[in-house]
């Protein structure tokens, strides 16, 4: 049974927040200046929010060691914003080497290509191990409807 646990509404609410800022940012593409970059951003806090409000939901169906729970609910919430805002920063300064179909034709200071490229695949890193340990913890529901 699907019941509301302390972790997981604090994942639906920071999906919520999440998503709202989403929106905001779709409001804001012409303003920067790669708006394809921008697009990307809002399309991924947008997306990452949902998920983030869809692991609140089912998280007492989660099975996993309390320290592997945490590890899971704020990898994912931390490795999906610096996705987020690795994208984000990308928008407004032009960087595109960590993103190059949607950075094509823009460049900005070595520093900031770095930075950018950290957060990204920091955060594509983070969420990935994250998503993954959090699949492991599902596996027994599919046992448990034999």
């Amino acid at each position: 049974m699907i019941e509301l646990t302390q972790i997981g509404a604090q994942l639906i609410f920071i999906g919520a927040v999440f998503f709202l800022v989403g929106l905001i940012q779709g409001a804001l593409i012409p303003a920067v200046k790669n708006a394809r970059m921008a697009l990307s951003g809002h399309l991924t806090a947008v997306q990452c929010a949902m998920a983030l409000a869809i692991f609140g939901v089912i998280w007492s169906l989660v099975e996993l060691p309390l320290y592997l729970e945490v590890f899971v609910a704020y990898g994912c919430t931390v490795g999906f914003i610096l996705i987020w805002l690795g994208i984000t920063i990308a928008s407004v300064t032009g960087a595109s080497k960590a993103l190059p179909i949607a950075g094509a034709g823009f460049s900005a200071a070595e520093t900031t290509e770095s930075m950018v490229k950290i957060m990204v695949r920091t955060g594509s890193l983070l969420s990935l191990i994250a998503c993954t340990l959090l699949t492991f913890g599902l596996l027994h529901i599919l046992t448990q409807l034999q």
